[in-house]
């Protein structure tokens, strides 16, 4: 993606983030770095948008993970709200990417759940 749509994308991800922790008592943060292009994942995502764009150099674009930890209690972690949270980050990046066919951002969602912390750390990651 370029620079723009990133800033877009991570501006509307921090507003879905920061609705989804606002009434509870979870702790959230978030960062975001580029994918190294031997990364495998960035190998899938760029073929994912070659074949969605046949014929165009994607020369500007770049991968870039947004990674989110969460760490709360188990009530205010649950399946369904994480659940409520990966469709909220689903529809800010489809909406951030912009109107036109070109900038089409193909995305995967990965979560993991660790226990080996004092309080539950839910880590979701976006590429």
């Amino acid at each position: 993606m370029t620079p723009e749509i990133l800033d877009r994308i991570v501006a509307s991800v921090r507003t879905v983030l920061d609705d989804h922790v606002h009434d509870r008592d979870v702790y959230a943060w978030r960062f975001t770095l580029p994918v190294d292009a031997s990364d495998p994942v960035h190998h899938d995502l760029e073929s994912q948008w070659r074949s969605s764009y046949p014929g165009i150099d994607p020369d500007t674009e770049s991968t870039y993970e947004i990674a989110l930890s969460l760490v709360g209690e188990p009530a205010d972690l649950t399946d369904a709200d994480i659940a409520d949270l990966e469709h909220g980050l689903a529809l800010a990046v489809y909406g951030a990417a912009g109107p036109q066919p070109t900038h089409s951002v193909p995305f995967t969602l990965r979560a993991h759940q660790r226990t080996d912390v004092v309080a539950p750390e839910l880590n979701r990651g976006l590429r």
